[in-house]
């Protein structure tokens, strides 16, 4: 079995790195990833620059690359550049230092990666850590013993799976959720350049959270690993259904 490995936070990211150590009695590992942090980039892609791919030595790894790419750049390439030889049988991404719920995961880059795979026909899982603090040794210890059971799923062409990691996750509490809401208050604190130039950094803060017992944000207060069956489909059926009625 060969598993592509990639995330958003970057190929010398603890997440990453511990998840590749732990998988590679299993499977051939190979990572793609960015030379840095790339959180929040959602699917986007290098259109008007060019990106950079250098080979690296990694733990675990059969081979490893980092990227000046986004995450779904490193996707892209794996999946053009790597794949036609040698043919990848899964994509995860992460472990991310963050949990990816509810609507956070339209900015995710780590999500992406997923989507972007599942996109191209390649099962794929995104794996997201609550915290802080960040011990993801708990995480890859319940996936270990969840992977046997999640290989065997026969997912849609087009769907993938986000999984959230409470700390120290129990691999017997596992609930399938869907998407809960959550809303942030943005704000954007004034800062100066090195040239002193005025600047603004994001800072976004959640003021509310909507769930049932059914939801992602719910399972994973509630301490349970939760995985959310995704796919890209935006259009609004329901409303698209309302509209054929309507006389323009």
């Amino acid at each position: 079995m060969r598993i592509l490995l990639s995330n958003d936070d970057g190929i010398h990211a603890k997440g990453i790195q511990t998840l590749c150590q732990a998988l590679c009695h299993l499977a051939d590992i190979y990572v793609v990833a960015p030379n840095q942090e790339r959180s929040a980039s959602s699917h986007g892609i290098s259109l008007h620059r060019t990106i950079e791919v250098h080979e690296l030595e990694l733990p675990g790894a059969v081979k490893a690359y980092e990227t000046s790419g986004t995450p779904v750049d490193c996707v892209k390439w794996a999946l053009a550049m790597l794949h036609p030889t040698t043919p990848f049988d899964l994509v995860l991404s992460g472990i991310n230092a963050g949990a990816n719920l509810a609507t956070d995961v339209l900015y995710s880059g780590t999500v992406a990666v997923a989507g972007e795979a599942s996109l191209q026909g390649v099962k794929a899982m995104a794996l997201s850590q609550v915290g802080p603090p960040f011990d993801f040794e708990p995480t890859v210890k319940a996936l270990l013993a969840m992977l046997p059971k999640l290989l065997q799923l026969e997912l849609p062409a087009d769907t993938f799976l986000s999984v959230n990691f409470p700390p120290d996750p129990d691999p017997k509490n596992v609930r399938w959720t869907k998407l809960g809401v959550r809303n942030y208050h943005d704000s954007f604190r004034v800062e100066l350049d090195e040239s002193g130039q005025q600047v603004y950094r994001y800072g976004g803060d959640i003021v509310d959270e909507h769930g049932d017992g059914e939801t992602d944000v719910t399972a994973i207060r509630e301490g349970a690993i939760t995985i959310t069956p995704l796919r890209y489909r935006f259009t609004n059926e329901e409303y698209y259904g309302k509209m054929q009625s309507f006389k323009h």
